[in-house]
């Protein structure tokens, strides 16, 4: 008994259908041993996962150093304020003729020593930055199968937010709060972003699943549009790291190397030759 033949365009589809499925489990390899396509990506979600962390730290920091200043400021006036009152009660009984030991100098220094804690405390209380600003970070874009319309600019935009996270604690060190700012825009501007990633990999499953229909076309043609718009803005974000890296290369106003390590090299070559000439006698 003979099977029936297929029809040529069935065959196709379902050849197509098994090289798609074969591409996505080549993709999700690279994906997993972090090369390929999509390693952007997943360096991205650790840069996230790294920058929530530090950011959390950073509020737990001052939130720590503000309970602990608030504490010495109000512990040292209560302290102050009681053991003042307990020596003006030891200096009363003592003029009353009281025959018992009334140390009213220690206690007026304990509250002396507390008052100064106070005032020191509410000072630095006042002279303690605002908190960090907690910036709602966006994470990673979706990941794009191999060939679908616009996985290559969604790899490019992970590709260049993986680059602005790493620049940023670099602009800190050299010219603190650069790097915030450049945080903040990344932070403004990955979210719309992202979004158009999200519409990518709608419209790619839509093409997918319904291959051959006028949905189909229709999502083919929205890609493209969704595609443009992503490709800009990454454009733009080449922009943005063009002028980070200008001012990594900007002039440093602090001392140069020179200004620094001369004078050492200076005393280790003296010390050298003291040494030398000690020897020699």
């Amino acid at each position: 008994m003979t099977r029936p033949a297929r029809d040529p365009a069935e065959l196709a589809a379902l050849v197509e259908q098994r090289v798609s499925q074969g591409l996505d489990l080549v993709d999700s390899f690279l994906a997993v041993t972090g090369r390929g396509a999509h390693r952007s990506g997943r360096v991205l979600a650790q840069e996230h996962r790294r920058e929530v962390a530090r950011q959390q730290r950073e509020l737990l920091r001052h939130r720590s150093r503000q309970a602990s200043l608030r504490s010495q400021a109000v512990g040292g006036a209560v302290l102050a304020g009681v053991t003042g009152s307990i020596g003006v009660i030891d200096v009363l009984a003592t003029a009353a003729g009281s025959d018992v030991p009334a140390p009213s100098l220690l206690w007026f220094g304990i509250a002396a020593v507390s008052a100064l804690v106070s005032v020191r405390g509410r000072r630095r209380l006042r002279q303690l930055p605002t908190a960090p600003e907690m910036l709602t970070l966006v994470g990673a874009p979706p990941t794009m199968r191999r060939g679908a319309i616009g996985s290559s600019e969604v790899a490019r935009f992970a590709a260049v937010r993986v680059q602005v996270m790493t620049m940023a604690p670099a602009l800190d060190r050299l010219y603190p709060g650069a790097g915030s700012e450049l945080r903040r825009a990344d932070a403004e501007a990955a979210a719309p972003l992202t979004a158009l990633c999200e519409r990518l990999r709608v419209l790619d499953d839509l093409q997918r699943e319904l291959p051959g229909t006028s949905a189909a076309t229709s999502a083919a043609s929205a890609a493209q549009t969704v595609r443009g718009r992503l490709s800009a803005g990454c454009a733009t974000y080449d922009d943005l790291l063009a002028a980070a890296a200008r001012l990594l290369a900007a002039p440093d106003l602090s001392r140069s190397t020179d200004d620094v390590l001369a004078p050492a090299v200076n005393a280790l070559l003296a010390y050298a030759h003291g040494l030398q000439r000690a020897s020699d006698l």
